[in-house]
């Protein structure tokens, strides 16, 4: 029977099965690492691994949100709480606090385990559905190696973070049943998915998700933050308020990009008034990638929303290296997108390749002294340039890619638009 099973196997199929086992294998020994290893195999590539405060700090910030709720505390509190062991301060909705409380019923150790099992499951979904939804083979491998063997993810595990996640489920909405559902637990992990909205305008079959999105956010939220105004500020600031980008050898964000560009320029008179060029520069941005996908006569959802996340992603002031892990998916998103010109598709491909590689951090990086906070301030100019870029680059590549697919059908009037979103006219999307 076996061999019988064995005859039945092209040498094509061998070989992507043998290129997936390989892939699998790898990526789990990296994980296993991670978990295990004071210093895993990925420690000397990011700044966050060495000079940060030690594996699963962003997931302990929120187990210690649910150890101060879970005792009656202001859950955005630096308090010490004599269970975590450390962690950075609490930055995100109460709610998160409020289902981290289960966490806390474990020791924080196997909370952290449990958070990376969470992960791996999310990502194990993402691949079969991609799987599924792109149509050509060797996309489908390079896709599915990207995502397997993505040096951004594995640092999202290494910090316990939850931008994968959110963004993961965000785009399994689009391509599952129970996409409501999902984009809501996607926006309350990280409200960054509410700049989608726009996208789902044009297509009334997606105007569930937005309605669930705002509505949970406001019932969950607003009473909440009534109660405890003092939280909300904290929230507001650590969020909302719009300043420059911090100097950090962690930081691949394009406007981080143009600090450096303005600060070595000299432009006195620019840097005064940084944070509200920043603030113009992001309003301006979202609010023309919205304009564009409400007008475009081109109805892919896919490529909306990645639209719209990649400008949020260009014009914040954060954008840490495990960001990528997100930027990666959408990446991945747009291969599930039929009827796509070539160019942009190999461009798209690039980029997601470029995302998934190191950056040339550990080259640069030489001491990799943990004491040290920001080794930047030691190195010549060039190479902050040179490592902002490495990123940066391909992100542009993929919001550039998204902004010429919008265009590629050309645009309509408003009041086309307009009598567009109001029609049961399907997209161009793959189906569920």
């Amino acid at each position: 029977m076996v061999q019988q099973l064995f005859q039945k196997i092209s040498w094509k199929s061998a070989c992507v099965i043998i290129l997936l086992s390989l892939m699998v294998a790898t990526h789990l020994g990296i994980v296993f690492s991670i978990l295990r290893d004071d210093r895993p195999v990925i420690w000397p590539l990011h700044n966050d691994t060495i000079h940060r405060r030690g594996r699963g700090v962003d997931f302990y910030a929120v187990y210690h949100a649910g150890v101060n709720l879970r005792g009656g505390m202001d859950p955005y509190a630096s308090n010490p709480d004599g269970i975590t062991p450390y962690f950075y301060p609490f930055r995100y909705l109460p709610i998160v606090a409020t289902v981290a409380q289960a966490f806390t019923l474990l020791s924080p150790q196997t909370a952290y385990f449990a958070w990376i099992l969470l992960l791996e499951g999310i990502l194990a979904l993402l691949l079969v559905v991609l799987w599924k939804n792109i149509a050509d083979l060797g996309v489908r491998l390079v896709t599915t190696g990207v995502l397997l063997i993505n040096s951004a993810y594995f640092l999202e595990l290494y910090m316990g973070q939850f931008t994968f996640a959110s963004i993961t489920l965000g785009v399994l909405a689009l391509l599952l049943p129970g996409g409501p559902i999902l984009f809501t637990g996607a926006v309350l992990l990280k409200p960054i998915l509410l700049v989608a909205l726009p996208a789902f305008v044009r297509e009334r079959r997606y105007w569930a998700h937005g309605t669930w999105a705002i509505l949970c956010c406001i019932l969950l939220s607003v009473p909440y933050f009534m109660r405890h105004p003092e939280q909300w500020q904290v929230f507001f600031d650590k969020n909302l308020r719009i300043y420059g980008a911090p100097h950090s050898a962690g930081n691949y964000g394009f406007v981080y990009l143009l600090q450096l560009l303005v600060e070595d320029g000299d432009s006195t008179a620019v840097l005064q008034h940084w944070g509200k060029v920043v603030g113009a520069f992001r309003v301006l941005t979202l609010a023309a990638t919205a304009l564009l996908v409400f007008h475009s006569k081109r109805r892919a959802v896919p490529v909306a929303v990645s639209a719209l996340i990649l400008a949020h992603f260009l014009t914040y002031k954060h954008v840490w290296e495990h960001h990528m892990s997100g930027v990666c998916v959408l990446g991945a998103l747009l291969m599930t997108v039929p009827d796509r010109h070539r160019l942009t598709s190999a461009a798209v491909l690039f980029s997601l390749v470029l995302l998934a590689l190191p950056t040339p951090f550990a080259l640069f990086d030489v001491a990799k002294d943990p004491r040290v906070w920001d080794p930047s301030l030691q190195w010549p100019r060039y190479n902050s340039y040179v490592l902002v870029l490495s990123k940066v680059v391909p992100t542009l590549i993929l919001f550039l890619a998204t902004v010429a697919d919008l265009c590629s059908s050309g645009l309509m009037s408003p009041f086309e638009a307009i009598r567009s979103a109001l029609t049961k006219t399907s997209s161009t999307e793959p189906s569920e």
